[in-house]
């Protein structure tokens, strides 16, 4: 794959000055506090949702998907400020430990390359699909965390510490076959289990930087901005449907993020045509549900409070996308399923990827060949479990 490296991260896309952006604005949390949305709060958090007798929407279909959200189900909490707990918590060394390393040993070699590499690499034995190194911008982390609690939501202290200068993205790859079948339930599989195995493999990875003399704070959506850190890190970039590209898996991955006072090597800022051919395409705004997603230019302009002021792109309408949500009766992935950049590896997808950089005048040849292929056309669930 062909990419551009750049100077700028994330914070190409900025106009001016901005200001933290507050977690309780994001669409998950305004019901639980915003009085016009507490009816949509009611019918996503409590009520029960019943199976069909359809394919995709049956009680098996119910049933993966909440084995899926166990493990992430089960490291979150707000009961700590900022934090989680067990895989997530902040300061857990927990009761066992083997082999057993006396208290207190720090790695001598500390040489930025080095411990970068074996950051990498443990990351990627953990589990993950990708992994790149950022210097903390600070604008990135929330002004304040918000908790979805039994009891509502929870506002929390966000301190990540001063000498907590480096953040490691770890991209989460989720099933391209599961992702096929969106809207249906087999599409929120590969979501529930993206969530798990960001908790289980940032969990991992802080405990191993502990383990090596320094201090590390993992963290899911929680703490701070994933996008523009991944961008920050040399992941990708942002797309017409609001979500990171990446080089490798496209919009197909979740992200998680470990905070750490070891110094580290950053990655560089990379391009790759994303903006570009996003002018052009818009299947992602086409086949979204609910008209979510803009066919316009980028804007300044946000929708709503969701939105953050100052930023030039694609601003995703989260009302509308999370009543559709509800209406459906689980999550939507359609902006994923669709995206062109969003393809298993193979020569023939790597060489389009390599066009979409090199040669801009083709891009509506690639999307016709896209269209030809038949990619991005919905499975029929009828057959996910056969």
């Amino acid at each position: 794959m062909s990419v551009n490296y750049v100077k700028e991260g994330a914070s190409r896309y900025l106009l001016g000055e901005v200001t933290p952006f507050d977690q309780k604005n994001e669409m998950f949390k305004r019901p639980l506090w915003e009085e016009k949305f507490s009816d949509l709060g009611k019918r996503f958090y409590h009520d029960k949702v019943q199976p069909k007798d359809k394919p995709g929407y049956e009680l098996k279909d119910q049933a993966a998907v909440n084995a899926g959200w166990y493990l992430d189900e089960v490291c979150h909490s707000a009961d700590q400020k900022g934090g989680g707990k067990n895989l997530y918590a902040w300061n857990w060394d927990g009761n066992f430990s083997y082999p057993r390393a006396p208290f207190g040993l720090k790695i001598q070699d500390t040489d930025p390359r080095i411990v970068t590499r074996d950051i990498k690499k443990a990351a990627t034995l953990f589990g993950a699909s990708l992994v790149g190194v950022s210097k903390l911008d600070r604008r990135w982390l929330y002004a304040s965390s918000y908790f979805v609690s039994a009891n509502g939501g929870v506002e929390a202290e966000n301190i990540i510490p001063e000498d907590f200068k480096y953040v490691i993205v770890i991209g989460i790859e989720m099933d391209y076959s599961s992702i096929m079948h969106s809207p249906a339930h087999p599409s929120s599989m590969a979501t529930a289990i993206g969530y798990s195995k960001m908790a289980f493999v940032s969990g991992l990875l802080a405990k191993f930087i502990r383990g090596m003399g320094f201090n590390a704070i993992p963290s899911g959506n929680d703490t701070g901005l994933s996008i523009p850190m991944a961008i920050d890190a040399g992941l990708g970039e942002i797309a017409r449907n609001g979500l990171l590209i990446t080089p490798k898996l496209g919009p197909r991955l979740r992200l998680a993020k470990v905070y750490t006072d070891m110094q580290l090597l950053p990655d560089q800022p990379i391009e790759f045509g994303v903006k570009d051919f996003c002018m052009v395409c818009g299947k992602c705004a086409q086949k979204c549900p609910s008209r979510s997603i803009d066919l316009d230019a980028p804007s300044y302009e946000p929708h709503n409070i969701s939105n953050r002021k100052g930023i030039n792109t694609w601003h995703i309408n989260a009302e509308t996308c999370l009543t559709f949500w509800t209406e459906n009766g689980t999550d939507c992935s359609n902006c994923i399923r669709v995206c062109p950049f969003n393809k298993p590896p193979g020569l023939l997808h790597d060489m389009v990827r390599w066009g979409i950089n090199k040669v801009r005048r083709l891009d509506h040849l690639y999307l016709q060949g896209d269209d030809f292929m038949g990619y991005g056309k919905r499975k029929g669930a009828r057959n996910f479990w056969k």
